[in-house]
């Protein structure tokens, strides 16, 4: 429902003020509010060394950290090989940004991580040390110490951002400072008359009474914080007294409904409006604290917003241009891992380099017995249509790697590109041989078959594959057939066993 009843989890999602969003999103947006894993050292991932960055080496624990954190997000979608590469252009650009804010000796005082600090409890909503160890464990910090040293990070890279942003001649419009200082902090108790909300709400008239009820208390001076939890039917915030958190005077107009935004904004700090109807029912609203760009607290805030927003739109539009022109330009960037080096390298379209640094991964410890070496190797060569060399590569494969389903595909291809269709031929024919009745690799063979327009070969997987898939369907049908018959049995026990018979009178 797009009202009421999701204010409480838009309060602590998208609601959450643009400052904190930008400020968690600054250094790894990816990563905060995904727990860090314990300890990676213990783990058997990744090991080094990736990459140096001037002369600073990246850290195994760091490139596991973060690898274990794109696996997480995004390991369905995207190969093993991408996320390494990835990870390891994410810690590039990091370091790059770090010795830049050294570079430029950019300071964080003690003051500062305590007063953002406490500007996310605020905005959060955390009132108790339960509260702030679970916000350590969700942003993987794993003490308050760890905690206010992630802010120091943030907000370094936040002042580097502002002085690049000038640098770049970037600006940001007034009404964007305005939109982002200006906002309201308003609470509620509802007295339902919409299904959407309570289960048996109640009738117009009769929440209409009770709102006025509620209202009379207010007026007598009950606390509103304690009506809520008693009587407030939004169950997603009565226990915070109806408190809807801190939201953007912006988003407040643009989400909430009209009636309710219309009595909110006449409020005073402290006030409390009468019963207000929306479709949810009647509202009684207060505001806690409201914000409106006009007057000295305006002024005093207006330059530290404008740094935010400054580096907020640098870190949108111009940071990756910027890692690329230090990465091209003025650092010393070197890839120590010879199969990332060469797979980035592939990417790029220079095969020549890439196969140079597939065969130097071949004598790497890490990958010289790994199958993905040779085939990456092997493609490398045959991108650039030679061959022999390509094949060459999977004459050198060690023993345990020969006879592989995936090599003769790949040896296929290569004798089809070459033109030799008897090669061709007998590489697949022992493919189809290895496969079995793995339908996957039997569809792959059949697929190779058809390109090598090798016809009468094709014709008899598909007949093969055809009756493999009738006796698979059989199978499964004979399964289900069985386990009905189970599950029949299972249940006349179970009715039998609830017969209780009565004694003769």
């Amino acid at each position: 429902m797009a009202g009421m009843m999701r204010l409480r989890r838009l309060t602590t999602t998208l609601m959450k003020p643009v400052v904190i969003i930008l400020v968690l999103g600054l250094v790894v947006g990816l990563f905060y509010y995904i727990p860090r894993f314990g300890d990676v050292n213990t783990l058997t991932l990744y090991k080094g060394p990736s990459a140096r960055v001037n002369k600073v080496t990246l850290s195994d624990r760091d490139f596991n950290e973060a690898y274990l954190r794109f696996t997480q997000q995004y390991g369905t979608f995207i190969g093993e090989d991408q996320i390494k590469l990835s990870t390891m252009d994410y810690l590039i650009a990091k370091e790059l940004v770090n010795q830049e804010i050294k570079k430029r000796k950019i300071k964080v005082s003690d003051q500062e991580v305590d007063d953002l600090l406490a500007e996310i409890k605020l905005y959060n909503q955390i009132d108790s040390e339960e509260e702030l160890e679970y916000l350590i464990y969700q942003t993987g910090a794993g003490s308050l110490k760890g905690l206010k040293a992630m802010i120091r990070e943030i907000l370094a890279e936040q002042k580097l951002y502002t002085v690049l942003a000038k640098e770049a001649q970037m600006e940001v419009d007034e009404a964007e400072i305005i939109d982002r200082y200006e906002e309201l902090e308003p609470a509620h108790i509802l007295i339902a008359t919409s299904s959407e909300v309570k289960a048996e709400p109640l009738s117009d008239q009769e929440a209409l009474k009770k709102a006025r009820e509620i209202y009379q208390k207010l007026q007598e001076g009950a606390d509103f914080a304690e009506l809520a939890r008693e009587y407030s039917d939004d169950a997603s915030n009565k226990e915070q007294g109806g408190k809807l958190g801190r939201v953007p005077l912006s988003y407040f107009k643009m989400a909430f409904a009209s009636e309710f935004v219309e009595a909110a904004l006449k409020l005073e700090v402290g006030e409390y409006s009468e019963p207000v109807k929306t479709q949810f029912g009647y509202h009684l609203i207060t505001v806690h604290d409201k914000k409106l760009a006009q007057g000295a607290a305006y002024e005093r805030e207006k330059e530290k917003i404008r740094d935010e927003l400054l580096a907020e739109k640098f870190s949108a539009e111009k940071k990756s241009d910027w890692v690329k022109e230090q990465r091209t330009k003025h650092a010393k960037i070197e890839i120590l891992d010879p199969y990332l080096l060469g797979y980035s390298l592939g990417q790029e379209g220079k095969w020549a380099e890439a196969a140079m640094a597939y065969e130097k991964a071949l004598k790497d410890k890490r990958y010289k017995n790994e199958l993905k070496t040779y085939l990456a190797l092997a493609g490398a060569y045959k991108e650039r249509e030679e061959y022999d060399a390509a094949l060459g590569v999977f004459a050198r494969l060690p023993k345990g790697l020969q006879g592989n389903f995936q090599v003769d595909l790949e040896k296929a291809a290569l004798y089809l590109a070459k033109g030799e269709q008897e090669k061709v031929k007998a590489v697949l024919t022992a493919a189809e041989a290895k496969a079995g009745d793995n339908l996957g690799n039997l569809y792959q063979v059949l697929e190779k078959y058809k390109e090598a327009e090798l016809t009468a070969e094709a014709e008899a997987l598909e007949a093969k594959i055809a009756e493999l898939r009738e006796k698979i369907q059989k199978e499964q049908e004979e399964l289900n057939r069985r386990l009905e018959e189970e599950q029949k049995k299972l249940e006349a026990e179970r009715n039998q066993e609830g017969i209780i018979e009565t004694p003769a009178e």
